[in-house]
């Protein structure tokens, strides 16, 4: 008589079904919105003027994993983490493939690569835009309005390589954007009185005319 050996059957270990399908199981989930809203943007939302070596804090550091620990924590959380921090507007495509902005000074950004996917992109409302005046733009007027429009907060950090050596030809690209929430206009801007005047065109109602800087 020939014995076939044959292995011991698996261990079967219990799974607990329930806590499996039933997130609001989790500690963080058991939580009130507000808290829990309140815990997302401890997590998520950058302070952009803290260098990153600087960092050392436990409320400093950035936290955007907690987007994969499930489906609800993601849905909850990336409305904060896309509408509540500065992305880096793109030089040629301006809000399309926008970069996470870690942290900015004067022509000096860290960002993170940038957002590839429409889903979360529609999700952004604050964008830092560098312009070169020395370099001619690749967008047109209608497109910087349609791109920038309704945005929560819009920041135009203005470069030229010499003082004086340029005009603001580039920035009256953003003469037609309107509705923005607050916007901001510095760098290498002269006196500053176009800088505020485009300031408060952009910040007026969409669709209002204003009368030409002069």
């Amino acid at each position: 008589m020939i014995l076939i050996n044959q292995p011991p059957p698996a261990p079967i270990i219990p799974v607990d079904h329930h806590n499996v399908a039933n997130q609001s199981s989790s500690p963080l989930l058991s939580l009130p919105s507000e808290l829990r809203n309140a815990i997302y943007e401890l997590l998520l939302i950058q302070d952009i003027r803290i260098p990153l070596h600087k960092r050392r804090r436990p409320h400093d550091r950035f936290c955007a994993n907690i987007l994969q620990t499930c489906k609800q924590v993601n849905t909850e959380a990336a409305p904060i983490l896309y509408g509540e921090n500065t992305f880096l507007a793109h030089s040629n495509l301006l809000t399309t493939l926008p970069a996470f902005l870690l942290f900015k000074l004067p022509n000096s950004k860290d960002t993170l690569p940038p957002v590839l996917y429409p889903n979360v992109t529609k999700l952004i409302k604050r964008f830092f835009f560098h312009v070169r005046l020395d370099i001619d733009s690749r967008y047109t007027k209608e497109q910087a309005t349609e791109c920038f429009t309704g945005l929560e907060y819009l920041e135009i950090e203005v470069f030229q390589p010499s003082y004086g050596t340029c005009d603001f030809t580039v920035l009256k690209l953003l003469e037609g954007v309107r509705g923005v929430g607050k916007a901001v206009v510095g760098g290498s801007v002269g006196d500053g009185n176009y800088a505020r005047w485009l300031e408060v065109s952009m910040m007026s109602d969409s669709g209002e005319e204003l009368d030409e800087f002069t």
